[in-house]
């Protein structure tokens, strides 16, 4: 990092941060609106999953060979060109409701289409960060990185249930292209770090590449492991969220009023969790924050399945714990991506865990919605908790993952 770098890295972070905050809120209204709209005209849940699972595929299966592009293209251009392809799907979506012939085929190809833009975008932006922030700044900025998701994700239902009604479809879509304008704006105007320029390599050569993302997170000790733990715990949690409705109504007897009210504590717990991070700027070993959060979640999701149906009180407090304790295993669990992961290589080591982590959540949520209804979705609640639990086990047994953090300190 150069000295006039070094000086303005909160400034920098500060400005590409911005224009990703309005990136973020205006995708998250139009996932609203186009998940709204596609209940709308079809009233399947069934396409409902498949248009879901869209959002999957990209990462999910070539997370790896993006990673690889990522370390050998420069990484500012591919963020513009990511978000200005996630531009021109929304405008060509808006076109096609305009002129009122917008089908569930041409929705699905737009989320493959926005899917492939973020595939890109997400895990290139990572790997940008580190080069721009001090490393001992990492956890604080991601935990700034985080609230700002998670304000998205809260305000976005709002935003989308108000706009939604008195505004036609694609005019929705427009807001997309305004949001992606400001994301790539900002990161045109930033002095973005690159990589040294290497000699130019066949493309034929990124399934080598990605084997050498593979190859390089084998070499530093633990990471690896840590990875796969990863994947395990998005297998057994992230699932469980999109169960938070159907407890409220279904096993406390609540309405939808009392399911918005526990999305909102979770929501606003992940909020806080973010915001506690940055202003903190967590602990020196981040194995603690991780091991401690995936327990609390553990902890948290067992209890909540042993309430009884006259519980929704605490079940809402504990939903508002479990939103507070995620953003002290993500946020930490990336800055040890950018800590210890050469530069030149954090793209196919980034695109390899995303691959695996974004695998795991289709699974999981396979998973939930079969094994719930057959064992009842309390049980299920108490063997995901135990899942997680397991995962902390996994954690704090491992001397390579406990240690993980550790090594650089000797």
């Amino acid at each position: 990092m150069n000295k006039d770098l070094k000086e303005n890295w909160k400034k920098t972070f500060a400005i590409i941060w911005a224009g990703q905050a309005a990136s973020l809120l205006t995708s998250a209204i139009i996932q609203s609106a186009i998940v709204w709209h596609i209940a709308a005209e079809t009233g399947s849940a069934t396409v409902l999953s498949v248009a879901a699972m869209f959002g999957y595929i990209p990462m999910a299966v070539f997370g790896p060979f993006i990673g690889s592009l990522i370390d050998r293209w420069p990484r500012k251009r591919i963020m513009i060109a990511a978000d200005l392809f996630i531009a021109l799907t929304s405008a060509f979506l808006a076109v096609l409701a305009f002129d009122g012939e917008l089908g569930i085929f041409a929705i699905c190809s737009a989320l493959l289409a926005r899917a492939i833009g973020t595939a890109f975008h997400s895990p290139c932006l990572q790997a940008v960060t580190p080069m721009i922030v001090p490393k001992d700044q990492l956890a604080r900025c991601g935990g700034y990185s985080y609230t700002l998701q998670s304000v998205a994700l809260v305000a976005s239902p709002a935003i989308a249930a108000a706009l939604y009604p008195i505004l036609p479809f694609w005019m929705l879509m427009l807001l997309d292209v305004v949001g992606a304008a400001c994301g790539i704006l900002t990161i045109a105007v930033c002095r973005i770090p690159e990589l040294e320029p290497s000699e130019p390599r066949p493309l034929r050569l990124v399934f080598s590449e990605a084997y050498e993302g593979l190859q390089s997170m084998r070499q530093i000790k633990g990471l690896l492991a840590l990875t796969v733990i990863g994947s395990l715990f998005s297998l057994a949690y992230i699932p469980v969220a999109s169960l938070y409705p159907l407890m409220s109504m279904s096993y406390f007897g609540g309405t939808t009023t009392h399911a918005g009210i526990v999305e909102a504590a979770f929501s606003g717990g992940m909020v806080l969790g973010g915001l506690t991070l940055g202003i903190w700027g967590g602990t020196k070993n981040k194995m603690k924050e991780i091991s401690a959060a995936t327990l609390v979640m553990g902890l948290t999701l067992v209890a909540m399945g042993l309430l009884r149906p006259s519980g929704f009180v605490l079940f809402a407090i504990l939903t508002l714990a479990t939103g507070f304790s995620a953003p002290f295993f993500s946020t930490p669990f990336m800055a040890i991506y950018q800590q210890k992961v050469p530069a030149e290589v954090l793209g196919r080591v980034l695109g390899i865990s995303g691959a695996m982590m974004t695998l795991a959540c289709p699974l999981g949520l396979a998973m939930s919605g079969l094994f719930a209804e057959r064992i009842g979705i309390t049980n299920w609640f108490i063997l995901s908790g135990g899942l997680t639990l397991a995962c902390f086990v996994m954690l704090v047994g491992f001397r390579s993952t406990r240690r993980l953090d550790v090594e650089d300190k000797k």
